[in-house]
């Protein structure tokens, strides 16, 4: 897949004006909000180039700066628009249900945001920045359909940084800060708080273990790796760079941490760090040409076998054998 900023190409097919794009967790589709005949197209393809589904979604405002797609293996798909409306369809782009996620604030909201198991069997929506006037909130619920919603998070004082569905979708791990304090909280898929944990310093993004055995938690230079039942501290690592993304992998006693210069979708002078917490090594490289983030809601860090890991989200894979 080729692309700039007004066209992209996917085998012989083209998609112009593209307001939004995903690709599929396994990268078995790609998916796009296209503008054309001053209309918003669905249009979603296969990696072979087959255009699959091609649906004009009505009422849609091609001036709608809000307008996001989410996109799963099996081709259902998931569109944001007009802030905090989230529409479902089916694998053949047929329009399922619609949900409001609007806080009703009168003082008013940011765009709410969508976080997603793999394969799109757990769905959370979220109000990361509410207005109340005084003071930011936020909230988060999970959706099992149009008329089942379980609003599990409310928060008047506290934005949401960052909410993560483990891969499997059993566990949600959410992440909040007012700019003095931060909290990590841990639930399982129907929204029940197992844990939570406080931090008098700012964190950046969070990362649970398959199992829910392990937290990591990860600021600009400092990654920490939690038992997530009691929050006794497992091991940390500094960093010489900005960490970007990190993660604890139990079965290998290691944490990756993937960092770098951000700029926007832009990462300069990126390096990749594998700490073996029981050994107390640590391996460090530099890569030699700076890298592009195709998708924030997929950058993260997978083991692929014993000591080896792929970074995904980015224009181009990263396979890490790290050899201690």
């Amino acid at each position: 897949m080729e692309s700039d900023r007004g066209y992209f190409t996917i085998g012989e097919s083209g998609v112009f004006n593209p307001e939004s794009w995903s690709i599929s967790y396994q990268n078995q589709k790609a998916g796009f909000l296209e503008t054309r005949d001053q209309s918003v197209y669905l249009a979603i393809f296969e990696t072979s180039g087959n255009k699959i589904v091609d649906r004009r979604l009505e009422f849609f405002d091609i001036n709608d700066e809000t307008l996001k797609l989410y996109l799963f293996d099996d081709g259902s798909s998931i569109t944001r628009d007009n802030v905090a409306n989230f529409t479902f369809f089916d694998s053949d782009g047929e329009l399922i249900y619609s949900v409001s996620n609007s806080s009703q604030s009168s003082e008013g909201e940011r765009e709410s945001e969508l976080s997603a198991s793999a394969y799109g069997n757990t769905i959370v929506l979220y109000n990361p920045v509410i207005n109340y006037g005084e003071s930011t909130g936020s909230r988060a619920k999970v959706v099992y359909g149009e008329s089942d919603q379980n609003v599990f998070f409310r928060d008047e004082s506290s934005e949401i940084l960052e909410v993560k569905v483990s891969e499997t979708g059993s566990y949600i791990t959410l992440l909040t800060g007012d700019g003095s304090n931060y909290g990590v909280y841990i639930f399982d898929r129907f929204g029940n708080e197992l844990n939570q944990f406080s931090f008098d310093d700012e964190q950046k993004g969070v990362s649970i273990s398959d199992d829910a055995q392990f937290v990591t938690v990860y600021s600009g230079g400092r990654t920490q790796v939690l038992n997530a039942l009691n929050g006794e501290r497992v091991g940390s690592t500094s960093s010489r760079s900005p960490v970007i993304r990190s993660r604890y992998f139990e079965d290998d006693d290691v944490i990756l941490v993937f960092g770098g210069v951000q700029e926007g979708n832009r990462i300069d002078r990126p390096t990749i760090s594998a700490i073996h917490i029981g050994q107390r090594q640590i391996l460090r490289e530099e890569v030699n040409e700076s890298l592009s983030v195709y998708d924030f809601d997929r950058l993260g860090i997978k083991r692929l076998e014993s000591n080896s890991y792929r970074i995904d989200g980015l224009n181009r894979s990263l396979k890490i054998e790290a050899g201690f």
